[in-house]
């Protein structure tokens, strides 16, 4: 299944209020993708970057700035897609509030769910007040839907569940590929198999690996005694612990796997090199629509993902709280591929 909301909507003005790349990540990597969506639809597409810091510190200059943004551009529809951020709450019922004034259609796109549990008993009163200016919200899978019904937010029937994944333009493989280090492809090259797992930020969240770089490279030094030539990529577009980063480097250099494993840092798309490698990690604590998992699937590549969330078919599923089971459904999978490395 693929994004559908985008798709009915024609020659309109639209609004997407949300993050775009740089940084790159599930949400932003989404708008980017959906925008050339209502582009190609024939419509008018204005962006408005909510993650300016101003939003924390300065929230009434941020709102008139946002008001004056949306009374010039003269839009039919607002998309939402910053539920998650700091003073979202805030934003949120500012925006229903004015709706009306500039005539437009409020819609909220909601990508997580971690965030409806974390809110104040109060933004969640507030929330479900206002709720009802709220023309239509869309949830990014069944979890952020989920997350409403448990803290009781009133939805009532003006809802509907869709998908984030939108495939990657493929014309821009060659100029992606380009942005990476020569290294990397070497370091492909020599491993058998060639693992990768990702991250959008550093992995390290609440004092807890997040994205589990730490579990792959457990797994990757247990895999080493079968497949001596194994290879794990470590790709974190924004490394901002590097504390982590030094005990993560230290615990390679201990297990003695150094030769076998490539950290890289940066902006860059993803996709290209997940057509390049043989099994992609998602050994996640929590999650939602992972865009590079699905982007994975997407190409056809072997997948072995965490049961945090429903994970999509044909993903290899491990118990998050076994760490012996992700290291035997890996095994087994890179056992499939290369069954000719065993004799």
């Amino acid at each position: 299944m693929q994004t559908q909301y985008y798709k009915k909507i024609k020659n309109k003005r639209v609004a997407i209020f949300g993050i775009t790349p740089p940084p790159l990540g599930g949400v932003s990597v989404h708008i980017q993708r959906v925008a050339e969506k209502f582009k190609q639809n024939n419509n008018k597409v204005y962006h408005f970057k909510t993650e300016f810091r101003g939003r924390r510190y300065l929230l009434f200059l941020y709102l008139i700035y946002a008001f004056i943004f949306l009374l010039f551009k003269k839009i039919d529809i607002l998309y939402y897609h910053s539920s998650y951020l700091p003073n979202s709450i805030q934003e949120i019922l500012f925006l229903s509030y004015i709706k009306k004034l500039l005539k437009f259609n409020f819609i909220l796109v909601e990508h997580n769910y971690r965030h409806m549990y974390l809110k104040k008993n109060l933004s969640k009163i507030k929330l479900n007040k206002f709720i009802k200016n709220i023309d239509h919200i869309i949830f990014m899978g069944n979890l952020p839907q989920k997350s409403y019904f448990d803290n009781k937010i009133n939805i009532e029937k003006k809802h509907t569940i869709d998908d984030a994944f939108l495939p990657p333009d493929l014309s821009e493989e060659n100029k992606i590929l380009k942005k990476y280090p020569k290294e990397l492809y070497e370091f492909i090259h020599k491993s058998k198999p060639s693992l990768l797992v990702n991250a959008s930020k550093s992995p390290l969240t609440e004092g807890k690996d997040l994205y589990g770089f730490d579990k792959s490279i457990k797994v990757v030094s247990k895999l080493k005694k079968h497949h001596p030539n194994i290879g794990l990529i470590l790709i974190i577009t924004t490394m901002e612990n590097c504390q982590y980063l030094n005990h993560l480097l230290k615990t390679i250099k201990d297990l003695n796997i150094e030769n076998n494993v490539l950290f890289l840092t940066g902006q860059k798309e993803l996709w290209p090199i997940l057509k390049k490698i043989d099994i992609f990690l998602r050994p996640t604590l929590w999650d939602g629509t992972s865009i590079s998992l699905r982007e994975a699937i997407y190409f056809n590549k072997t997948v072995v993902a965490s049961n945090v969330c429903k994970r999509p078919p044909k993903t290899t599923v491990f118990d998050i709280k076994n760490e012996n089971d992700f290291f035997e459904k890996t095994k087994n999978e890179i056992n499939k591929k290369f069954v000719s490395l065993l004799k």
